[in-house]
């Protein structure tokens, strides 16, 4: 598969006006997104990736394609995770003698339930490579692919396949699709001090406590098309015109440009 996409940085005075603007041309509702995006980086050759327990859980098409993936090259790579606001600020899990001693305190002040439970967290992984370079083409196109892992810990599995984990934070955002273009708005959260660093976290603070990874509060608009054959150039050529089009519906509010292609670099040094 192949990824094209133009990119913009919204200020946040924008932002509203902009999911406005958005609706409108969309005709829908933006649809709120939160993810939890968990960094691995490859650390040993391609071809030493083996089956793993967790293989087990996973369709054989979803196999095959992680197989391939992360017997590549070197690569940082990404493991998703949809979350929802109520997953925010809730325990994990709370102890059999804390259940049946302090239900009736927590209820009388306000302290949340439990709600995100880790053990259940569903995840897909999605890999990305750097952007071709020499396109005569005017968008950021790059090959991508994605599989379901298996649910809860995915370290075990990302290890054995020769991935460790580096960091993880969180996208807010907004999401519409216009003729076949998923239009993403969105801002990167970072989680406040604390945790084990060496481990994706199992409980999520506060939503309010997370921090802005870009101080100011500005977004990235990414609209890109996912095309499943990228080999095939009338398609690509295609998605390129349908972007090329967005983007002069959206000039009077924002500009949609290539991104530089070596900030997207995601080989591992």
């Amino acid at each position: 598969m192949h990824e094209q996409s133009l990119f913009a940085s919204v200020p946040v005075h924008q932002h509203h006006e902009l999911l406005q603007q958005l609706a409108g041309l969309t005709a829908m509702q933006p649809r709120h997104c939160l993810e939890r995006r968990l960094i691995f980086k490859a650390f040993r050759k391609p071809g030493l990736a083996g089956r793993t327990g967790a293989s087990q859980d996973l369709q054989q098409g979803d196999l095959q394609r992680l197989n391939k993936m992360l017997n590549g090259n070197l690569y940082y790579t990404q493991v998703i995770g949809s979350v929802s606001e109520q997953d925010f600020g809730s325990t994990a899990q709370i102890d059999q003698d804390t259940q049946m001693a302090g239900t009736d305190n927590a209820e009388r002040d306000g302290s949340p339930s439990s709600s995100y439970d880790y053990e259940r967290q569903s995840w897909r992984l999605e890999f990305r490579d750097i952007p071709e370079a020499g396109t005569r083409s005017a968008v950021t196109s790059r090959f991508m692919s994605s599989a379901a892992l298996p649910r809860g810990d995915v370290v075990q599995a990302m290890n054995a396949w020769g991935y460790n984990f580096v960091t993880e934070y969180v996208v807010e955002g907004d999401m519409f699709v216009h003729n076949g273009i998923a239009i993403f708005l969105h801002r990167v959260l970072h989680y406040p001090d604390g945790g084990d660093s060496n481990l994706p976290r199992q409980q999520l603070p506060a939503l309010k406590d997370m921090t802005l990874l870009e101080k100011s509060g500005s977004y990235v608009l990414q609209a890109f098309i996912i095309v499943q054959d990228g080999s095939n150039q009338e398609t690509m050529k295609t998605a390129s015109q349908h972007l090329f089009g967005l983007r002069e519906q959206l000039k009077p509010a924002v500009l949609l440009e290539q991104a530089d292609r070596l900030s997207l670099d995601t080989r591992a040094k």
